[in-house]
């Protein structure tokens, strides 16, 4: 009767360690889930490029409305578009929107000093070498306005290559619950062209990413700087 004990008591120990063994595994695993950029085949990556480069000629035309165009008119004669980086395809992700408990409101700063009130819809994770980043969304407050998906965002160009005040991408909620953050996109606020017009609110301090993301639109001349 002793040995068969002993025997049960090795049999459970080797199982209960077994399982610790699997959850470490499992944790550690977790810890490792990064974002990965989206997979495209040929003929996707060449439709991806096409959409980009139309979305950027038709911001250029608007641009070239002297009637509409964010540009001061003593600029116009000789904007001939603006600037932008190549096509990095891996920095764009497929990615859930993560709730956020409240959906608080935030107030962000404006360069005049004045505060402008937004609804914290959720954040997005993006990899980059290995690590996972997170950036919050925002959407209107007020329920009269239209719905809107908004991310202001820093990184490390800000200083040299693109504003010094940050740059903004819009979001499209799918049906799944998962947006695509496509840094491609990313564009100046109004107020990096004329900023007499135009105050914009600046990203949240905690939505500044330490490396530096070489897409989206650039400075709007090359010799301007803020």
């Amino acid at each position: 009767m002793r040995r068969n004990v002993r025997l049960n008591y090795a049999v459970v120990t080797l199982a209960l360690f077994s399982a610790a063994m699997a959850l470490t595994v499992i944790g550690c695993s977790g810890q490792q889930d990064v974002p990965e950029p989206v997979v495209m085949d040929e003929a996707e990556h060449e439709s991806w490029e096409i959409a980009l480069v139309e979305h950027r000629i038709e911001k250029n035309e608007a641009f070239q409305d002297s009637s509409a165009s964010p540009l001061p008119r003593s600029e116009l004669p000789g904007f001939v578009g603006l600037n932008y980086y190549y096509p990095q395809r891996d920095l764009r992700f497929q990615v859930p929107l993560e709730a956020v408990a409240g959906s608080d409101t935030i107030h962000l700063a404006k360069p005049s000093g004045k505060q402008v009130a937004f609804l914290h819809r959720g954040d997005v994770t993006v990899g980059h070498a290995g690590k996972a980043y997170t950036l919050a969304v925002f959407g209107p407050v007020d329920p009269t306005e239209d719905e809107y998906l908004w991310l202001p965002f820093y990184d490390a160009t800000n200083e040299d290559e693109t504003y010094p005040g940050g740059r903004y991408l819009d979001l499209a909620l799918a049906p799944d619950g998962s947006v695509e953050v496509d840094f491609n996109f990313a564009y100046n606020p109004l107020c990096a062209y004329d900023t007499e017009r135009y105050n914009c609110a600046l990203p949240p301090a905690t939505s500044r990413l330490p490396f530096a993301v070489p897409a989206g639109e650039l400075r709007w001349r090359v010799d301007h700087r803020d």
